[in-house]
């Protein structure tokens, strides 16, 4: 019986901890970039959310530019949205010895949310689908 209390307590935390992973939502976006980073004040931040992909907008309608990637990142932090994954995408193409490639990188950024928010995000992405 011992055994049984002792193995049952420790499972416990493990049970509340899978409940409370589960019921996390979240809305994800993607955000990719355009310019040169020995050109202040002309990085220009896409933004993703799912509806459209546009240019990143303060509140006063204006865009946004930023002088590197890291004050790019800390704005969006500030926004309560988190890192979940970064990456790039390459292409290019030679042609007789000669050739061109070009790289672009993204952040999928994600903020925690409700199911109601999660399942209103997911309706209104679809919503844009052209049939």
């Amino acid at each position: 019986m011992k055994r049984f209390l002792i193995v049952f307590l420790l499972c416990i935390p493990f049970v509340c901890y899978a409940q409370t992973e589960e019921s996390k939502y979240y809305i994800y976006s993607v955000v990719s970039f355009e310019g040169e980073f020995d050109d202040k004040e002309n990085f220009k931040v896409y933004f993703d959310d799912g509806k459209e992909i546009k240019r990143l907008r303060n509140d006063k309608g204006t865009k946004m530019k930023f002088s590197t990637p890291a004050g790019a990142l800390m704005y969006f932090i500030s926004q309560g949205w988190e890192m979940y994954l970064s990456g790039s995408t390459s292409k290019g193409a030679s042609f007789q010895g000669t050739g061109n490639s070009s790289t672009s990188s993204y952040w999928i950024l994600r903020r925690p949310c409700t199911k109601e928010e999660f399942e209103q995000a997911v309706k209104a992405a679809t919503n844009n689908q052209k049939e």
